[in-house]
């Protein structure tokens, strides 16, 4: 049932651009979190990389929220995730 609803919030999201995150929303998030309820807080991200192994398996996935408007003063956020889907790393990172 978790994998369906998932799903659908991921089939909805990719419609919609996720923006900058909010600081408000950022600090909430800790390290540990599932991607479910990273979902839930801040919408699918903009971008994500997965790196695998030889068997296909997920060893580690990395989401991007990234300002609409390329201009200063706006954060890209980037939040990893390990293997089990939980938050391992968190970072921000101020454009130029």
């Amino acid at each position: 049932m978790k994998k369906f609803l998932l799903l659908l919030i991921l089939l909805y999201g990719s419609v919609a651009s996720a923006d900058e995150i909010d600081m408000r929303d950022y600090i909430k998030l800790r390290k540990g979190m599932s991607e479910a309820e990273v979902l839930y807080r801040l919408g699918p991200p903009d971008h994500e990389t997965v790196k695998s192994d030889y068997h296909d398996s997920i060893l580690r996935k990395t989401w991007f929220f990234m300002p609409m408007q390329q201009s200063n003063g706006k954060w890209i956020t980037e939040i990893e995730f390990d293997a089990n889907g939980r938050i391992i790393n968190l970072d921000r990172n101020r454009l130029h």
